[in-house]
């Protein structure tokens, strides 16, 4: 009962093969909010994550990358995929972004998920949740360190060979 992605992933990084995206796919798939959601994509690389959030229900996704390569063939596969009308890339640096979002996804290097760590709290909704991954195994407690002091629950690590997946989910207020 699986779905069906169609992928040209081109020089940019994410057919789903290796096991960071797969990770994040997985991911995605017990963390998505019932009812309308959205998603910010944080590296979208060939847009492999945003298409699966489309097709998952997420109303308004926006993927972001820093390499004009990667969007061109981003924007590829979510027409490949017939995904358009959901996803809005952008060339934007996270710091720049504004707006909340219910889940935020980003496959990136472990010194690239600490620099944007503070951004993501900002950018995450209340309850929202967050999939960090492109980290091996021992590089995962350097990155829940600043997940637990900026007040991050549910922090779990998922692996997959030598590699993990942090997820988390932002406290509400009253907690």
């Amino acid at each position: 009962g699986g779905m069906t992605i169609r992928m040209d992933p081109g020089p940019a990084f994410g057919t789903g093969a290796h096991p960071t995206p797969r990770m994040c796919l997985q991911g995605m798939e017990n963390l998505h909010p019932p009812g309308a959601w959205t998603m910010l994509d944080v590296g979208t690389g060939s847009g492999i994550l945003a298409i699966y959030a489309a097709k998952l229900g997420a109303g308004e996704i926006l993927a972001i990358d820093t390499d004009p390569e990667a969007l061109r063939w981003a924007r590829r596969n979510i027409d490949l995929n017939h995904c358009s009308e959901f996803i809005d890339l952008s060339s934007k640096p996270v710091g720049e972004l504004s707006g909340v979002f219910s889940l935020l996804v980003a496959n990136l290097t472990r010194d690239a998920l600490l620099e944007l760590v503070p951004d993501f709290q900002r950018l995450l909704e209340k309850n929202g949740a967050m999939i960090l991954s492109g980290l091996m195994q021992e590089q995962s407690q350097e990155v829940m360190k600043p997940l637990r002091l900026l007040g991050f629950k549910e922090i779990r690590v998922v692996t997959q060979g030598e590699w993990a997946c942090i997820t988390a989910r932002k406290a509400g207020v009253l907690e």
